[in-house]
C-alpha cells in the first residue's frame, strides 16, 4: 500500500472510530429517553429519535460548540495514543509510544521531552523476498493492525450483502405476478387509501418469507400464496395497508442507509443494538401510520391480524433490501399494547418529540470545542537594571498521566516570579549586568554554532527556582552527511549509518541532543560553584 493511500485509509478509519464513539454515547442517551418517555412518546417519534444516530455516523464534518456533549466525553481521554496516530498517520508507533520523558522540575510540571533517533523509512516501496507481511504490520504499530481487521470485516459484510441481495432478487424473479381481479381490486383500493402514488408491483412468492416490500426504486409487495389463502378480505387489507405504509415511508431506502452504517461500524455493538431497535421501532411506526388512517373501531381487528401473521408467517426481514412484518414474542407484546392504546396523533406529543430531537441534536451533532495543543505558556518576567528579560516556560496539559492544574501552576509561577523580582532587587548591579550579558552571549552562540549550552545559575531564584538552564537542546540535520560533518568536530562516539538497511531504505535524518544529566551536569555544577560567578556556561 502506498504511503498516501495508507494515510487516506487511516484518516478515514479515524473518522469512523470518532463517529462510532460519539454515536455510541448517543445510542445510550436515546435508550434512556425512550425508557423515560415510553408512555408519552408516540411510536413514530420513538422511531424518529434514531435519525440523529444515523446523521452522527455519516456526518463527515460538524461545527464545534461549547454545548457539545463530547467536551466532557471525548475519544482522546480513552485512546490518546491511537487517536493521535489516526489524526496524523505519518506518526509511527515508536514516535508516539517511545518518547522518553525527563523531568527538570517535577514539582512544577516542567517537562523536557527527548525523542529518540528515528528509524529509516521506506521510500521506494520495494522489500526483500524474505520480508514477511506480518513483520511490516507489527513494525508499524497497533493502528495498522486495527485498520486491517476493520477492513476485513467491512469486506466480509459487503460480500455477504451482495450475496444476500442476489438471492433476494432471484427469489423475486421466481415469484408470479398476481392477476386475480378481486385481489388486484383490493390491492389498488388499499394503495389509494394509504395515499401511495408510486407504481407498486404485486407478487406472490413462497421463497420470500412473510409479507414484505422489496426494493425502493421499483417497490414490490410480496405475499406468499399460503398467506393469501388463509386470510379473508378484511385481514388481507390490513396486511397490504402495513406494506403500503413501508412504501409510503420509504423504509427500504432507510434500511439500506442503516445497513451501510452497520457495515462501516460493524465492530461497535451499540450500533448493532441501535439498528435492531430502529427496525423494531420502524414496524411500530408503520402500525401507527396505518392506524392513523383507520377508524378507531378497526384498531383491535388490525392488531389481531398482525399478531396472527407474525405467529405463523413472519420470517427474517433483516435484509436491507426489504421491509416487512417481523417481531419476536416480546416485540409482539409491545406492538399489541401500542395498538390497543393508540390514539390519533396529537399536537402536544409531536411538540414533545420534536423538542427531544432538537435537544439531542444540539449537544450530539456538534463536535467538541477545539482545545489548544495541550500546552500552556506562562511568561515569567525578571526585572534588572539592564532592562526586562522574559522567560517563556511551556508546561504540558498532562504530566506522568495526571492532569496539570493550570490554576495551581499559575499560582506557583506567580510565587517564583515574585521571588525572582525580589532576588533581582537584592543583587549587586555588577552581577545583574553580568547575568544579562552572559545570557545574551549564549543566545548568539546558539544561533551561530547550533551547539548546546548549559548555564549554571548561582542565583536560582532568577531562573524559576532552578540552578540550570538549557539552550539549543536539539539540533536536526537534513542529511546523514551533514550530521557527519558536525560530528567529526566532536569528541566521543559518532553515529554510523547502519550497514544492514533493507533494499530501498535510506538513512535520511540524524539528531544530536545536548547532555541532560550524568557526569557533564555534575561537573558543570561543581565548576560553576567553584567559579563564584553569577552564571557559568559550558
Amino acid at each position: 500500500m502506498s504511503p498516501s493511500l495508507y494515510e487516506t485509509v487511516v484518516s478515514f478509519f479515524g473518522w469512523v472510530i470518532q463517529g462510532s464513539f460519539m454515536a455510541g454515547i448517543l445510542v445510550m442517551l436515546i435508550l434512556i429517553l425512550q425508557f423515560l418517555f415510553q408512555n408519552k412518546l408516540e411510536a413514530r417519534w420513538k422511531y424518529l429519535l434514531w435519525i440523529p444516530v444515523a446523521i452522527r455516523l455519516l456526518l463527515p464534518w460538524a461545527p464545534e460548540s461549547s454545548l457539545s456533549l463530547y467536551n466532557v466525553l471525548s475519544l482522546e481521554s480513552f485512546m490518546p495514543g491511537i487517536h493521535q496516530q489516526m489524526q496524523d498517520p505519518s506518526i509511527s508507533a515508536s514516535e508516539t509510544g517511545e518518547q522518553v520523558k525527563g523531568s527538570v522540575a517535577e514539582k512544577y510540571g516542567i517537562v523536557v521531552r527527548i525523542t529518540e533517533l528515528t528509524a529509516p523509512t521506506d521510500t521506494s516501496g520495494s522489500k526483500p523476498e524474505n520480508y514477511f507481511w506480518w513483520n511490516e504490520i507489527t513494525a508499524m504499530g497497533v493502528v495498522p493492525v486495527l485498520v486491517l481487521i476493520w477492513l476485513t470485516g467491512v469486506l466480509l459484510l459487503v460480500a455477504k450483502t451482495i450475496y444476500d441481495q442476489l438471492r433476494l432478487q432471484h427469489a423475486l424473479r421466481a415469484g408470479s405476478r398476481i392477476e386475480t381481479p378481486l385481489l388486484l381490486a383490493l390491492f389498488h383500493d388499499t394503495r389509494q387509501q394509504l395515499g401511495v402514488k408510486r407504481k407498486v408491483e404485486f407478487v406472490s412468492s413462497e421463497r420470500i418469507p412473510g409479507p414484505a416490500v422489496v426494493g425502493f426504486c421499483k417497490p414490490t409487495v410480496v405475499i406468499s400464496p399460503s398467506l393469501l389463502m388463509s386470510l379473508h378480505e378484511g385481514q388481507l387489507q390490513y396486511i397490504l395497508a402495513h406494506e403500503f405504509a413501508h412504501v409510503r415511508r420509504r423504509d427500504v431506502a432507510v434500511n439500506w442507509i442503516m445497513h451501510l452504517v452497520l457495515i462501516l461500524h460493524w465492530f461497535n455493538p451499540l450500533v448493532w443494538l441501535a439498528v435492531n431497535r430502529a427496525r423494531q421501532d420502524q414496524e411500530m411506526a408503520c402500525d401507527a401510520f396505518v392506524l392513523d388512517r383507520m377508524r378507531p373501531q378497526q384498531n383491535n381487528a388490525y392488531g389481531q391480524t398482525i399478531i396472527q401473521v407474525l405467529e405463523h408467517f413472519s420470517g427474517d426481514h433483516r435484509l436491507p433490501g426489504l421491509a416487512g412484518l417481523s417481531a419476536t414474542h416480546k416485540q409482539m407484546k409491545r406492538r399489541l399494547i401500542m395498538i390497543k392504546q393508540f390514539n390519533k396523533k396529537s399536537y402536544r406529543l409531536s411538540i414533545l418529540g420534536m423538542t427531544i430531537i432538537l435537544a439531542l441534536g444540539s449537544v450530539t451533532l456538534v463536535n467538541a470545542k477545539e482545545k489548544d495543543d495541550g500546552n500552556a505558556t506562562i511568561a515569567v518576567s525578571v526585572q534588572s537594571e539592564a532592562g526586562d528579560r522574559q522567560l517563556d516556560i511551556t508546561y504540558p496539559e498532562e504530566f506522568n498521566g495526571s492532569k496539570v492544574d493550570r490554576t495551581l501552576y499559575k499560582q506557583e509561577m506567580d510565587k517564583m516570579n515574585k521571588l525572582a523580582a525580589d532576588a533581582a532587587k537584592a543583587l549587586p548591579a555588577e552581577d545583574k549586568k553580568y547575568i544579562d550579558n552572559e545570557i545574551n552571549r549564549v543566545k548568539e552562540l546558539v544561533k551561530e554554532t547550533g551547539d548546546t549550552y548549559v548555564i549554571y545559575h548561582k542565583y536560582n531564584a532568577l531562573n524559576s527556582g532552578l540552578n540550570l538552564s538549557y539552550w539549543g537542546l536539539t539540533k536536526e540535520y537534513a542529511s546523514f552527511d551533514e550530521y557527519l560533518q558536525k560530528a567529526a568536530t566532536l569528541k566521543g562516539a559518532v553515529l554510523q549509518e547502519p550497514s544492514n538497511l533493507p533494499e530501498g531504505y535510506t538513512f535520511s535524518k540524524a539528531r544530536i541532543e545536548g547532555p541532560l544529566g550524568g557526569k557533564f551536569i555534575d561537573d558543570l555544577r561543581a565548576e560553576g560553584k567553584k567559579s563564584g560567578k553569577p552564571v557559568f556556561t559550558k
